[in-house]
């Protein structure tokens, strides 16, 4: 009977320890980094359409970078396509070096000429 609840002990903790590691990450395998390499200011909306508003954060610009962790349809600005990426987060690299955990949708033409939707980096939503 011990030896039972040795095992039971070492199964317990080994379950704590992957929850605790689940519990900390804020990324998940399907998540993209996605750096903005144009010069655009991109907006951070609260939804893929532009007439919902943007969420309150500053826009990103060239250097700073998304976490998205799919993309979907939207508006077509500027007859750029219409690929929205969801964000789950933004790095302000190039200026003040924040990170901001915001959810909304950045506009993929602005962020990378729509790069990570045509190479598969993220699936659809």
């Amino acid at each position: 009977m011990k030896r039972i609840k040795g095992r039971r002990g070492a199964i317990v903790a080994v379950l704590s320890a992957g929850a605790l590691a689940l519990a900390t990450g804020s990324a998940s395998a399907a998540d993209a980094l996605i750096h903005v390499t144009e010069g655009n200011g991109v907006g951070v909306y609260n939804r893929p359409h532009t007439r919902f508003g943007k969420v309150g954060i500053p826009d990103l610009r060239l250097g700073d970078a998304i976490i998205a962790d799919c993309w979907d349809r939207g508006d077509n600005i500027d007859n750029h396509g219409n690929v929205w990426y969801h964000t789950v987060s933004e790095r302000y690299t190039a200026g003040t070096g924040q990170e901001f955990f915001v959810t909304g949708w950045t506009y993929g033409a602005y962020v990378d000429s729509n790069e990570a939707f045509h190479s598969g980096d993220i699936p659809e939503c």
